[in-house]
């Protein structure tokens, strides 16, 4: 009994931070009620053999940015990325994105890039991209669902080093202390955004040279990939009081 209410504390916790992030977004509370009954059927319909999950939009967007550093044909004689038209055949950035995803609407992400700001116009209607990675710092359904994404492949993560046997654990480590002077924290902030960026980079590029269009005879597939991301808590720790 004990151990089922620690259980059902831990995950209250997780659902009630997904709750409040979706209402802080301007979501009404009847339709988020809405939104858990659909989401428990499709939890049902996930957890059956066979499911195959969609491709995430935020993923295949930053998958097209970095393409657009590594192609040649997307290269000027420099090594920088060419201005290229939004749609159209290639080189675009519509074709871009087809590039990194079967199926699916290439256009309505590469217009999501633009309403984004992730690509910039540069005259003569063409458009180059801000930097190699989407970082984006407004309230829009594709940083909604990144973050959907990113909570619910943390759970899947944790289920599988529980449940696998025999099977080597997927990566979830944490490096945290509960008392960081609040006079570090900004050094703190840079130190793990050039750490965590050599890291995404060295893996990104280790992904990149093994897709599937790498190996032609490859025949199924998954998605795989490492996520980071850094935290500052709110709270200032308590000092605990010596004895005498």
């Amino acid at each position: 009994p004990n151990l089922a209410r620690r259980l059902e504390r831990d995950y209250s916790q997780v659902l009630t931070a997904i709750f409040t992030f979706m209402l802080n977004n301007e979501m009404p509370s009847e339709r988020l009620r809405m939104v858990c009954t659909r989401s428990i059927d499709k939890a049902e319909r996930r957890a059956r053999p066979g499911h195959k999950d969609d491709s995430d939009e935020f993923v295949t967007a930053s998958m097209a940015l970095d393409t657009w550093y590594r192609d040649r044909r997307y290269l000027n004689g420099k090594g920088a990325p060419k201005p290229v038209r939004l749609l159209g055949r290639a080189p675009s950035i519509e074709a871009l994105v087809r590039m990194q995803r079967r199926g699916g609407n290439a256009e309505k992400v590469a217009r999501r890039l633009k309403a984004l700001h992730l690509v910039v116009p540069c005259g003569n209607s063409v458009y180059r991209p801000r930097s190699d990675s989407a970082v984006i710092s407004r309230h829009n359904p594709l940083v909604l669902q990144h973050a959907a994404r990113a909570l619910s492949t943390l759970l899947e993560t944790v289920a599988h080093n529980m449940s696998a046997s025999g099977v080597a654990p997927i990566i979830e480590r944490t490096a945290a202390v509960p008392d960081l002077p609040r006079e570090h924290v900004e050094a703190f902030k840079k130190f793990s955004q050039v750490q965590g960026r050599l890291l995404i980079r060295t893996i990104n590029d280790w992904l990149v040279s093994r897709r599937s269009g790498s190996f032609p005879r490859a025949r199924s597939c998954v998605r795989a990939g490492v996520h980071v991301h850094a935290f500052v808590g709110s709270k200032v720790a308590r000092q605990k009081r010596a004895k005498s």
